[in-house]
């Protein structure tokens, strides 16, 4: 018998994490083999954020919610959350690059909702152990963005 789960949906749920998140992981090496030679602090670190976060932890966390939600996420629900954690991530991007703290906030606020709706997608389910995995790794990625939050502010007073 076909269920929303044989027919593709946690494939499906994943697709957009998982594609935007190898983009993110290329674009950082790219970054970073273009600044090789001649590193700058700002795109080291932009390619380190590129790689780590707007990179694996979203593939992580999408294809994480995919396989431990009980279904497959709504289209409408996938599409926010790509849309919520990507604008922070690129809101958390532009603003470090062009030195505006409201910007990165902004951006932290979005990436923030965006580890919310992570955490909300995987109510319920199976698999309780590795839910409870996954949830940690999402407070530690939110605790990574309040420090990176602290240091823009320490940044700014210097």
């Amino acid at each position: 018998m076909l269920t929303p789960r044989t027919r593709g949906g946690p494939v499906r749920a994943a697709c957009p994490f998982l594609a935007l998140g190898s983009g993110a992981i290329i674009a950082g090496g790219l970054v970073a083999a273009i600044q090789a030679h001649q590193p700058v602090p700002v795109l080291v670190w932009m390619s380190a954020y590129l790689v780590l976060i707007a990179g694996a932890a979203q593939v992580v966390f999408g294809a994480g919610q995919a396989w431990l939600s009980e279904r497959p996420p709504t289209a409408v629900w996938i599409a926010a959350e790509w849309l919520v954690f990507n604008l922070g991530n690129a809101g958390v991007i532009a603003g470090t690059l062009y030195d505006r703290f409201a910007v990165v906030l902004a951006g932290t606020l979005l990436f923030a909702a965006g580890i919310a709706l992570f955490l909300l997608g995987t109510r319920g389910g199976t698999r309780r152990a590795w839910r409870v995995g996954y949830r940690v790794l999402l407070g530690l990625i939110f605790l990574s963005s309040l420090v990176g939050l602290a240091l823009s502010v320490q940044a700014r007073m210097h």
